[in-house]
């Protein structure tokens, strides 16, 4: 009996893990290159669906900015006297957090890419679909901060 319970939890435990695909694999891609025979429209399709979830990380982050400014309103550290509030001191710590987050995104894209050749014909391709992956679970990271809507 114990031995079946091990068996069980170790392979609950690893299901998990086996669910993740690479960073440059997606669904975007896939539909992309397979939705035409011209390698010119295949790397556009993909770079527009790029800029869409660029597009779809910053409204989220330019709207959690909004919520942070509208619920914390009061004093920075409770303090008075501060010439600030917790909302603007929160909303400049997220903001660089952010800037700091594109950054990796795009460095970590570059480093994955590289597993191929530059020269590669989907080289690029490889840094698109990362960058949408990447978006796509910061987006999710951003809507765990769990912010009331700003009123």
């Amino acid at each position: 009996m114990k031995l079946y319970l091990t068996t069980i939890t170790a392979l609950l435990l690893l299901n998990p893990v086996t669910g993740f695909a690479d960073l440059y694999y997606g669904n975007e891609a896939a539909d992309c290159f397979s939705g035409s025979n011209e390698r010119h429209k295949q790397e556009h399709c993909l770079s527009n669906k790029r800029d869409k979830s660029d597009k779809e990380v910053d409204l989220s982050i330019n709207e959690t900015n909004k919520r942070i400014k509208a619920n914390n309103i009061g004093p920075f550290n409770g303090k008075e006297d501060a010439k600030e509030t917790s909302g603007d001191v929160y909303s400049k710590r997220f903001l660089a957090a952010q800037k700091e987050w594109k950054k990796y995104r795009d460095q970590l894209c570059l480093a994955v890419a590289t597993e191929i050749d530059e020269d590669a014909y989907d080289y690029q391709s490889y840094i698109d679909q990362c960058t949408i992956n990447l978006n796509k679970r910061h987006i999710d990271e951003i809507n765990m901060m769990g912010l009331p809507p700003a009123s």
